[in-house]
């Protein structure tokens, strides 16, 4: 009986060492699916670009039915910031907080229609948050150097 058990416990060794083995080697077998976008980014150019930190003399802050786009931009004090509507819903661009707008006046852009834009002039430097009043989930990040 001794020798049986021991027989068994190999066989059974070698099985579940076969399987480890057969796994790995489907697992390199597996075709890798390519996630990376093939197309061209236009980082250095797109004021619209949300990791944008260079400070620009203008720029432009577009507002669809996701969102802001960029969610942060950076300018310069003097710039121009034109607030686009590409959404099919108003949009009333004030400064945070909600509901008092208070941070930065200057951005108490008021109601916008859809596919119309506004365009201010920033003086005020510092790091001031925006939202849609009619959507106030809907927020953004000026910073104003």
């Amino acid at each position: 009986m001794k020798k049986s058990g021991l027989i068994i416990g190999l066989v059974i060794l070698v099985i579940v060492v076969g399987a480890l083995v057969l796994g790995k080697k489907s697992d390199k077998a597996t075709p890798s699916t390519n996630t990376t976008s093939t197309q061209p980014t236009q980082t250095a150019n797109n004021p619209n670009n949300a990791s944008q930190t260079a400070p620009q003399s203008q720029g432009t802050i577009t507002y669809t039915s996701n969102g802001f786009d960029p969610a942060s931009l950076t300018v310069t004090s003097g710039s121009s910031v034109t607030i686009k509507n590409n959404s099919s819903s108003l949009l009333q661009f004030d400064s945070d907080p909600h509901p008092e707008h208070t941070d930065d006046p200057e951005l108490n852009v008021g109601t916008i229609s859809p596919g119309q834009s506004k365009t201010i002039t920033v003086t005020k430097t510092g790091s001031h948050g925006y939202h849609n009043h009619l959507n106030p989930s809907d927020t953004g990040v000026l910073v104003v150097q």
